[in-house]
């Protein structure tokens, strides 16, 4: 997903071309299909399993506004960025956040496939 705002941004910017705006709308379009079928649905998967059961409900809810706050911030900030540098920047820039992303998802989200709930609790309470 890194790859669908990295590569227009670079071959836009070493290929200038009349068609370069329906080479970022199809990567675009790559982004949304990689995401709708990896990491939109295992951000909640996650999120009910990684909080202790005494705070599972409010961290919860704090973990959901403050995806839909980064969300509100993309669609905010992206036509401001675009506004005032070029879209190859604004792409390169989306794809070292979503690169630093998944770098803190490999080392600092903890694997939960295979474990009960009640594990994954006592993992993370014997690392403290």
């Amino acid at each position: 997903m890194c790859l669908s705002f990295i590569l227009p941004a670079v071959i836009s910017m070493l290929v200038k071309s009349a068609t370069n705006h329906f080479l970022i709308v199809f990567f675009l379009f790559l982004y949304v299909a990689f995401y709708s079928f990896t990491w939109a649905p295992l951000t909640w998967v996650i999120v009910g399993e990684i909080f202790p059961l005494s705070i599972r409900g409010r961290a919860s809810g704090l973990a959901s506004s403050l995806n839909w706050l980064g969300s509100f911030l993309v669609g905010l900030l992206f036509p401001i960025m675009t506004a005032h540098m070029s879209q190859e920047i604004v792409f390169a820039i989306f794809g070292v956040i979503c690169l630093l992303g998944v770098l803190f998802v490999q080392f600092f989200v903890p694997e939960t496939r295979g474990r009960t709930l009640e594990q994954i609790e006592q993992e993370a309470e014997t690392k403290r």
